[in-house]
């Protein structure tokens, strides 16, 4: 490749690859070509080919041949964390100009990150558009980002990455960006009042995200984790395609990354599936403290794809139908980033009942119809105490993790996750018998200082039921909880009756009568939008 025509050489090296004997593989015909602002991928049947553009961008340098190849075997590095199967290795492209041949042994012309095809229908962006895509997919696809995070390498110790400057200068360099894009001139004035709101958000916050920094939340993450960078891939959703050109933008907050996926999937309009992946995330990891950091990291990811987008179009000749398409798109994101920081009120319920009431039960549903994270006090005492979820404690009742000690260890944990959800403006369900007053008062109390719509949900049914579904659920030995029927006979006798300023925020639901479910349902959905 010439140096003093570097993007000429390499589209003619693409072009040459398209020749069926550049491979020493059978290739499917015709040979394709995929093009972002960066890269090139090759598409060969197979096999695809990722060769990435001679470029100084402002946020990468790829302008040399050396870079390239350590790059490459970077990205090999670092995605095979997430997809083992589809990176296969790095190909050095030899052979002349005109006819390259790929890992032939030959002085390398250039390097490419050699992956598994698959089809574009597989991503997750088509297979969102195409309705194939369910609340369990991504659920699943958000615990296994979890336990990527929880064993992705911390950052150095005296690095800048992650730190609350740092961040921010990132966030903001977007600007300079979006400012470059002539048809933005229009929204200058919008841009101006995004910039301010997101440094103040950023002033808010600084102390968090130091903190997060100096214990341990920024790791080595995905770096670029939104849909178009998903797929499914031996049945399931796998990130593919992380960062490798700039440490700074992978070693990141991990709340931070897993905002591109959730804003990518709220802005595409699909809220449910926001929730599924956030909800699994959350219970897996357990970093509910991470959540008020999500505004500003979900608008700073999208400003991120309105910045490609900027890019994107910059590329792209002026006037043309796929320029004003690419402007479309910025603007699409930039209006999203907006409305994410303008704010939101949610709403905080808590179930209070016996066990086998159906608290668990009616919080998942009403989880779905608020839009509302679900904060379990069985899955959080298990983590409290260092267990898994479904991992037995075998403690006795009133002893091991269910002494007065550690039920107050944690109805705080409970109350620390949900204060951290509401200040994220994340509706919010806690799920646990709240037998006491005064764990229904620390409740009320936050949704006061939080100015939010609040509920007791009084879940009830007939003891015979009761006794039923607990015996049920023992048998199962698939959920969370503990409680057996000596639990359910003990717990009467904690039961605080609710007092004066709790009365009205009660709704009473027997769980085994369905019109009352669904009338209790309308109503508690009623008071989240108001």
């Amino acid at each position: 490749m010439t140096a003093a025509a570097p993007m000429e050489s390499a589209r003619a090296l693409i072009a040459a690859l398209r020749r069926p004997d550049a491979y020493l593989h059978a290739v499917s015909q015709p040979i394709r070509v995929a093009e972002t602002h960066i890269s090139w991928v090759v598409l060969t049947g197979e096999f695809a080919y990722k060769i990435k553009k001679p470029i100084k961008l402002s946020f990468l340098d790829y302008s040399t041949l050396e870079r390239r190849r350590r790059l490459c075997e970077e990205e090999l590095r670092l995605n095979r964390r997430l997809a083992p199967g589809l990176y296969l290795g790095v190909s050095a492209i030899g052979g002349a100009p005109g006819r390259p041949r790929i890992d032939d042994g030959s002085t390398p012309l250039e390097y490419a990150v050699r992956m598994r095809q698959f089809s574009p229908a597989d991503e997750l962006s088509a297979l969102l558009a195409a309705r194939s895509v369910t609340p369990d997919d991504v659920a699943a696809l958000g615990t296994g980002i979890a336990r990527f995070h929880a064993a992705a390498a911390p950052a150095p110790a005296g690095s800048a990455h992650g730190r609350a400057e740092t961040v921010h200068r990132v966030a903001m360099d977007n600007f300079t960006e979006l400012r470059a894009l002539p048809e933005g001139a229009g929204w200058a004035s919008q841009l101006a009042a995004l910039e301010s709101r997101i440094a103040a958000l950023h002033r808010d916050l600084r102390p968090l995200m130091d903190e997060r920094r100096e214990t341990g939340r920024v790791r080595e993450c995905h770096g670029d984790l939104h849909c178009g960078n998903v797929v499914r891939w031996a049945g399931a959703l796998t990130p593919f395609d992380g960062i490798e050109f700039e440490p700074g933008l992978r070693f990141i907050d991990v709340i931070n990354d897993i905002a591109f996926l959730t804003m990518d999937l709220a802005e595409r309009g699909h809220v449910d599936l926001r929730r599924a992946v956030l909800q699994a995330w959350a219970d897996t990891s357990g970093d509910w403290a991470g959540l008020p950091l999500l505004p500003y990291y979900e608008a700073y990811r999208a400003l991120v794809r309105a910045k490609v987008d900027a890019l994107r179009a910059l590329q792209l000749e002026a006037g043309s139908p796929a320029r004003a398409a690419a402007v479309t798109d910025c603007r699409r994101y930039l209006d999203w980033a907006a409305a994410r920081v303008a704010g939101r009120r949610p709403v905080l319920l808590i179930t209070c009942g016996l066990s086998g009431s159906g608290k668990t039960w009616l919080a998942r549903r009403l989880a779905a119809h608020l839009d509302a994270l679900h904060l379990r006090s069985d899955v959080e005492r298990k983590r409290l105490a260092g267990l898994a979820a479904h991992e037995d404690s075998r403690s006795p009742p009133d002893a091991g993790i269910y002494t007065l000690e550690f039920n107050e260890r944690t109805y705080r944990r409970l109350h620390d996750c949900a204060a951290a959800s509401l200040a994220g403006g994340e509706p919010t369900i806690v799920d646990a018998a709240f037998l006491r007053s005064h764990e229904r008062q620390s409740f009320l109390t936050l949704a006061r200082q939080k100015n939010v719509p609040f509920a007791i949900v009084h879940c009830h049914a007939p003891e015979a039921v009761l006794r039923e579904r607990v015996s049920a659920r023992a048998a199962s030995g698939s959920d969370a909880s503990e409680a057996g029927l000596d639990v359910l006979a003990r717990q009467p006798s904690y039961w605080e009756a609710f007092g004066g300023d709790e009365l009205r925020h009660v709704v009473n639901v027997d769980t085994s009568d369905r019109s009352a479910v669904a009338a209790a349902t309308s109503a508690l959905a009623t008071l989240a939008v108001r």
